[in-house]
């Protein structure tokens, strides 16, 4: 391209054009070099027209592209990850971002579990190798991003005897106590429990409960009513004893907005964590900030004494599931009853993922099968025993 010559113009800089975009420097030279650069870079690939396209921008147009077959629950999560990450990137362009600006932004996920860190780190995959096809971005920065060390999640697990304890003696001294009972003792999903009319489900002389439907939340935080999680999910279950009596005086549904009304997930968030609250400060006999505090236990201290150890409640709601299930194969429950009463599909499900072995029942088999052994062999006497006779 033939060099030109540039009029300075009348606030002192030098302008040239290309295409009809203009590129202006303080001298020809820095005017021409804007211009060589925006036409290498056109070369190698990038579009233009996306050059001040914010990383915020072009995310949620991604996924309004390419995660059109989510639902709005999962969409809402996506574009969570999006503001956060935008958040914290800057107000720096899609094409400004480096490797090193990723690698800080994943590093601040470390205490999340490793499925989300995972799923946030495939969606921003997905984002820039969106943007390198479009012409946005030369070179993908998370290439080279690795992910960081996660928090550790246990599985879902049978409730302790403890708490099964301090579930049953509180279940009437909180708002959240009726609906553990109900996931506690017939297994219930939380979005069935919520779905729970005494009046409409429970049957006291039949001694069930019938399972009609489900609360979801899969269209965002406001609840809206299902058939259910599976075709199975509609089910007839034994009202078992504890539960018969925890219910009999009880009308409508198990825990509501104060208005009557089906609760929205965030109120049954903070419901739940109230009740954990409370059950941990009925167990340990204060809540945990004024734990040490108290006049008994800096008496014991004074004393040269120790606290007695915190005990912390850490169930999930999925556990009720869990611990149904599991005493229910301990108690011998026909497989293909226990997958109808937990209402799946699949029987293999039930022996895969809720039937959790704990200790004393590990024991107790080992103990019954030696037993058997023991008694279905003949063992020959031993040589002593000869040497008697």
């Amino acid at each position: 391209m033939p060099r030109q010559t540039l009029t300075k113009r009348t606030d002192n800089r030098f302008k040239c054009k290309y295409h009809g975009v203009q590129f202006y420097g303080k001298t020809q030279k820095e005017a021409f070099q804007k211009r060589d650069e925006y036409i290498a870079a056109e070369k190698a690939g990038l579009v233009h027209n996306m050059e001040k396209m914010s990383f915020l921008d072009y995310g949620m147009r991604w996924l309004k592209t390419y995660r059109t077959d989510c639902g709005n629950h999962q969409q809402n999560q996506y574009a969570k990850m999006i503001e956060f990450a935008a958040e914290n990137v800057g107000k720096k362009c899609i094409r400004d971002i480096t490797a090193t600006d990723l690698q800080a932004l994943c590093n601040m996920l470390t205490p999340y579990s490793a499925s989300y860190v995972n799923k946030f780190m495939t969606t921003l995959r997905g984002i820039f190798k969106s943007a390198q096809a479009d012409g946005a971005i030369l070179r993908n920065p998370m290439d080279n991003v690795k992910r960081p060390k996660c928090k550790k999640t246990e599985g879902h697990r049978a409730l302790e005897q403890w708490e099964r304890d301090l579930v049953v003696s509180t279940y009437m001294e909180h708002d959240f106590g009726l609906v553990a009972m109900v996931m506690l003792f017939a297994g219930l999903r939380r979005g069935e429990a919520l779905y729970i009319d005494v009046d409409r489900d429970v049957d006291f002389e039949r001694k069930t409960i019938t399972v009609n439907g489900a609360v979801s939340f899969v269209e965002g935080n406001q609840p809206t009513i299902t058939d259910g999680k599976t075709e199975n999910a509609r089910r007839v279950i034994p009202l078992l004893a504890p539960l018969e009596e925890a219910l009999r005086n009880h009308h409508g549904l198990l825990c509501t907005k104060e208005d009557g009304t089906l609760m929205s997930e965030s109120a049954f968030d903070r419901k739940f964590d109230s009740y954990r609250g409370f059950l941990a400060a009925k167990i340990n006999g204060c809540q945990k900030r004024w734990y040490g505090k108290k006049k008994e236990h800096k008496a014991l201290l004074d004393a040269g004494k120790e606290l007695p150890e915190w005990k912390d409640v850490t169930f999930r709601c999925h556990d009720f599931r869990v611990d149904y299930c599991t005493r229910a194969y301990y108690a011998r429950v026909p497989i293909k009853t226990l997958q109808s009463w937990m209402g799946h599909a699949d029987a293999q499900m039930i022996m895969n993922i809720y039937a959790k072995l704990d200790a004393d029942e590990e024991k107790a088999d080992a103990l019954r099968f030696s037993e058997y052994m023991s008694n279905s062999v003949a063992l020959p006497e031993s040589s002593s025993a000869q040497e008697s006779a």
